[in-house]
């Protein structure tokens, strides 16, 4: 069984999809998804880099360290990605254990 948090799991979903990536240094890379690792370190194709000054360049590819990435804009098409329904269907069953410890608790006199 893998290791690997709903995040990660979800760019693994994303590979083969345009991506959208922020770094740290605020230059702004979009492209291919072509890999992606459990570290987020990912290769992206076809790549438009845009600098922190605006300049706009075309890349025919790049590697960008996870580590390095503020953020990452998936497609909405990942909604409906399997990983959320288990998120959602864990989400129900803890929210029931809530309902049904506070529902069983009796006021102190």
């Amino acid at each position: 069984m893998s290791n690997e948090g709903i995040p990660v799991k979800l760019l693994y979903e994303a590979e083969g999809m345009k991506v959208t990536v922020e770094m740290k240094n605020s230059e702004i890379y979009r492209g291919l998804l072509i890999s992606a690792e459990d570290t987020m370190n990912m290769t992206l194709s076809d790549v438009v880099r845009t600098r922190r000054n605006g300049q706009v360049s075309k890349l025919p590819s790049v590697y960008l360290r996870g580590g390095q990435v503020r953020f990452i804009s998936l497609p909405e098409l990942l909604k409906n990605a399997p990983v959320f329904r288990k998120v959602v269907s864990m989400k129900k069953k803890v929210e029931a254990e809530r309902q049904s410890k506070s529902g069983s608790k009796r006021k102190r006199d």
